[in-house]
């Protein structure tokens, strides 16, 4: 009975009403999907659940998605708005992890913070509390109840507890949607590079229309809407067709600890020094040094190394800890630091980039299915729009 429930929340959108646009255009029967990272693979596998779905992606897991932190959040010093949203996905990540066969690799196990300077800390409490965040000020002792783990040496006298956040080992959980799509659902996954869009000829009123991707090797993959989610790869495709997205790439270095069979932590600890958290699938010990993981110098192998000494320092019986790799990533972050969502002033293509995809992935793509399917766009949607930079200028 729960798992019928369950997939009566995904059952598909009813369209016979709503046309898919105010000029009439039949609802979509294939949708191309270019990226396989967190946001293509949630998009892939929601508008699977409504139509056929073709996801075009040059590596299936993701590039940015295997190197993020993975932090499920609600941030800090975002708007009302953005607040709400992620919000919004953070409950729907827990719905979707229910009805994907074995779950997902995701944990709810909270975040303690001590980041910033104790009158921001103290601004983040008031406001998020005042929003109906699930958040507490935490002392030392409580901290060390909390994280008994974590050397209270290097713990001030107070931070905050966030009981509903998360983390989710988000390759892991990209690969799961696009395989769900495709077993379950008939989606269709082809790796290749795109480097184009093929279009219709022109209509009566001069516009063009997508109607799908044409790959390096000048392929068609054809469909009646494109969903474009390949974060800093989104930038040069649009280019092609004169489109600027602003957004630009920040690289983080992170490092990871050999598998651990012991659970040294129990939450994501967010401290002045680094961030850390343990792995739910490998019980890796995995930190960066700050929210983008950490500038990589001229010699990475060194800064991982010192990274990663400052990891063993911080946990009890550390020095246990056996260093393993670290990664480098670069993260799409459009300039406001908002998601660019939506239209791109294209008929028949849409967009979806932003920081952080991982904990936005998954209203992303409940929103924007519904939205490509029915044409009816949800009113969060509007504060996302491309066309939000042509009006600051």
């Amino acid at each position: 009975m729960r798992l019928l429930q369950i997939w009566d929340r995904f059952a598909p959108i009813s369209t016979s009403n709503t046309p898919h646009h105010p000029n009439g255009l039949p609802t979509p029967s294939n949708v191309v999907v270019v990226g396989g990272g967190i946001v293509g693979a949630s998009l892939a596998w929601h508008l699977a659940h409504e139509t056929n779905v073709t996801v075009v992606a040059e590596h299936p897991g993701g590039v940015a998605t295997p190197n993020s932190f993975a932090w499920v959040n609600a941030a800090y010093d975002n708007p009302k708005f953005y607040y709400d949203f992620r919000v919004r996905s953070m409950k729907h990540w827990a719905e979707i992890a229910e009805a994907v066969p074995g779950g997902l690799p995701l944990h709810w196990g909270g975040s303690v913070t001590w980041s910033m300077p104790p009158d921001e800390l103290e601004k983040y409490e008031k406001q998020h509390q005042a929003w109906g965040y699930d958040i507490v000020r935490v002392n030392r002792t409580e901290i060390g109840e909390i994280e008994p783990g974590f050397e209270l040496e290097s713990v001030p006298e107070w931070g905050l507890f966030a009981g509903g956040e998360g983390t989710l080992e988000a390759s892991v959980a990209a690969q799961q949607l696009l395989d769900h799509a495709v077993e379950y659902m008939g989606a269709k996954v082809i790796v290749d590079t795109v480097e184009g869009f093929a279009k219709s000829d022109a209509a009566e009123d001069g516009s063009t229309r997508v109607t799908g991707v044409i790959t390096k090797d000048g392929k068609q993959i054809l469909g009646d809407h494109v969903v474009l989610a390949g974060g800093l790869g989104s930038v040069p495709l649009l280019a092609t067709e004169d489109i600027k997205l602003p957004v630009n790439g920040r690289q983080g270095m992170l490092v990871n600890s050999k598998p651990v069979a012991e659970k040294l932590l129990n939450t994501l600890i967010n401290s002045n020094q680094l961030h850390v958290r343990q792995t739910v699938d490998e019980g890796r010990i995995r930190a960066g040094a700050d929210y983008t993981g950490g500038d990589p110098g001229e010699n990475p192998q060194e800064d991982a190394d010192k990274l990663f000494e400052k990891v063993k320092d911080v946990l009890v019986g550390g020095d246990d800890l056996e260093y393993d790799y670290y990664t480098i990533g670069t993260r799409p972050d459009p300039e406001d630091g908002i998601p660019i969502l939506g239209d791109t002033g294209l008929e028949g293509l849409t967009v979806a980039v932003m920081h952080s995809g991982v904990t936005n992935a998954a209203i992303v793509g409940d929103l924007l299915t519904k939205r490509i399917m029915t044409g009816v766009s949800d009113p969060a949607l509007v504060d996302f729009q491309l066309n939000r930079f042509d009006r600051k200028q």
